[in-house]
């Protein structure tokens, strides 16, 4: 399911070798004053952008961004290198005979500040997240949108500026694999479940472990807080949907309520925007509705073909989106459990699934290493994004701008998917 490859960003530094420099300050010689030469200079000096302008069903792709720069008016050389995220500047200054060459790199720990929404397309790669070395399981936004939390099967997490996306810390405990992280709704919190069978909850932003919570018999694959923040909900592959006292510091840890039914492994959870409802997907192909205060089952929603792994509910808490083995994302009714839709289009199983903030929106990422966003009203693919790996989770920004991509390379990416 996740790729071996390190995942981290490579660049190559410019060389600066003696020949180089020689062929510059022979060009300044040549240039005499006043006279300007350029390689690949763009027709006006700065910075040059290309942007994915193409169908929406096409995957876009960011090409490297070149400055050229001649500081007294003389002699320019512009370097272009290929990679999605690298700013290569490269001056050249004749009158003082002195040449500068400055290569710097968007990798996670030393990007620029993210640009205006206005700069982008539609379907643009905005940035590219890498240091985890093994594949990665979930990428959150929090609720602020200012950080971004990733969960690998490095057995860590990883907290990430949304903005200048730097890493901001790397949170470690967990003995195996990090199948799931979740903030709490005010971002206070994080809460981590990993196939070591333990859920962690840790302080932000300082990362602090606050609680190891223990009781699930076999992995733990997915973790959600209640919208009001009092609760966390766990999934498990011992079949069980558990939650768990978070607001009352002297009871954290303690299980409220342990949901039985499934008879397979639970891959996903997800609370109902009232916090009256979780849902949950199962290896034995169905999606349960359960009523939180009674612990039962009100829904058994049965449909797909394979096993359900994602499930989300809408942000109006009138639908539920379900992912499968079967390849296809189903929107089903909360109250009546009547299937509303079958979408159809990716190639492999379903990973995750997520509503945009308004909810007209939905975004599903596949091993089959696209993700696409679904017109919720008619069903209709409106962009297809192809990462060139398996795409584990999606999730939207807070202002449904952005989408994040945590992929099985150990890589995360950030598009742009604002509204055209």
């Amino acid at each position: 399911m996740h790729e071996n490859n390190k995942g981290f960003l490579s660049f190559k530094p410019l060389k600066q070798a003696g020949g180089f420099f020689a062929l510059v300050l022979l060009a300044g010689l040549l240039a005499g004053c006043g006279q300007e030469a350029s390689t690949t200079a763009p027709a006006n000096p700065g910075t040059a952008a290309a942007t994915a302008t193409g169908p929406a069903s096409s995957a876009p792709t960011v090409a490297a961004t070149t400055t050229a720069a001649a500081t007294t008016g003389t002699t320019a050389a512009t370097t272009t290198q290929n990679s999605p995220a690298n700013t290569t500047t490269t001056a050249a200054t004749t009158a003082t005979t002195a040449t500068t060459v400055a290569a710097t790199s968007a990798a996670a720990t030393t990007a620029p500040a993210q640009s205006s929404a206005a700069t982008y397309t539609f379907g643009q790669e905005v940035a590219t997240l890498s240091g985890h070395t093994g594949g990665l399981w979930a990428a959150v936004v929090s609720p602020d949108g200012k950080t971004i939390a990733t969960a690998s099967a490095d057995k860590t997490i990883k907290l990430w500026d949304f903005q200048t996306h730097q890493l901001l810390k790397t949170l470690t405990g967990h003995t195996d694999q990090v199948r799931s992280v979740a903030f709490s709704p005010d971002g206070k919190l994080l809460a981590s479940g990993s196939a070591d069978r333990s859920i962690k909850l840790w302080q932000l932003p300082d990362g602090t472990l606050l609680k190891d919570y223990h009781g699930h018999g076999d992995e733990v694959s997915s973790v959600a807080f209640s919208p009001d923040g009092k609760t966390l909900a766990s999934g498990s592959k011992d079949s069980y949907v558990r939650t768990w006292l978070v607001d009352d510091i002297s009871k954290r840890g303690s299980v409220l309520n342990t949901l039985s039914g499934h008879t397979n492994w639970i891959e996903s959870i997800a609370y109902s925007p009232d916090a009256t409802k979780i849902a949950s997907g199962s290896l034995d192909n169905t999606v349960r509705i359960w009523n939180v205060a009674e612990s039962k089952t009100i829904q058994i929603l049965r449909g797909h073909t394979g096993w359900v792994l994602p499930v989300t509910f809408s942000p109006d808490g009138k639908m539920v989106a379900s992912g499968s083995k079967d390849t296809t994302v189903r929107l089903w009714d909360v109250n009546t459990g009547k299937q509303l839709m079958n979408l159809t289009g990716h190639g492999e199983e379903i990973r995750s699934v997520a509503f945009s903030p308004d909810g007209k929106i939905l975004a599903s990422g596949s091993e089959d290493e696209t993700a696409r966003l679904w017109d919720v009203t008619t069903g209709q693919t409106i962009l297809t994004i192809k990462p060139k790996s398996s795409v584990a989770y999606v999730n939207f920004s807070p202002d449904g701008n952005y989408l994040v991509t945590a992929l099985g390379n150990g890589i995360a990416k950030i598009w742009y998917v604002g509204r055209k």
